[in-house]
């Protein structure tokens, strides 16, 4: 088993992977009564509608043994009420629809609630894991098929060798 240490978000270390989505540190543009406004501080590149959907996910052990990845479209994940821990790993070869995760790649990004990522074409990913008790996210998705069919029942993929990653806070 492979141990992976998880790291605080930043754009600089998540960047093989995608962008962040977090507020800024710089006064809004736009600004109301009771309001402030930072437009477009994230973009998903995206072509059809965008399906959205929440995932309650429970605390667990935190070992991820199979990931999915989506070659066709982008991805944005947001924590809600709590921390989440959101493993990744690079894609080697996005056009290679027999492709497995690498354990050697994987990285593990806690996400604060308000905080956001949008995972690039092709990465890696499970499914977040909670830092502390049972955790909501929402992603969401273009409604569309992905070009190697990862709509399937049982999208997971395991590990080169059948490995796993064990996942450890700091």
């Amino acid at each position: 088993m492979i141990n992976v240490e998880v790291q605080e978000l930043s754009a600089k270390e998540f960047e093989p992977f995608g962008k962040i989505v977090d507020l800024p540190n710089t006064p809004a543009p736009k600004v109301g009564k009771g309001w402030e406004c930072w437009n477009y501080i994230a973009m998903l590149d995206v072509s059809v509608p965008i399906g959205m959907g929440l995932v309650n996910t429970k605390e667990r052990e935190l070992v991820v043994d199979s990931m999915e990845r989506h070659v066709s479209r982008e991805e944005l994940l947001l924590a809600l009420d709590k921390e989440i821990i959101q493993p990744v790993a690079i894609c080697q070869d996005i056009n290679d629809p027999n492709e497995k995760p690498r354990p050697d790649t994987v990285k593990a990004f806690r996400i604060k609630p308000g905080q956001g990522i949008i995972i690039n074409k092709g990465v890696w990913h499970s499914p977040s894991y909670p830092v502390n008790g049972d955790s909501t996210y929402l992603f969401a998705i273009e409604k569309k098929p992905d070009k190697f069919g990862d709509e399937m029942v049982n999208p997971w993929v395991p590990f080169i060798n059948d490995r796993a990653i064990n996942i450890k806070l700091k």
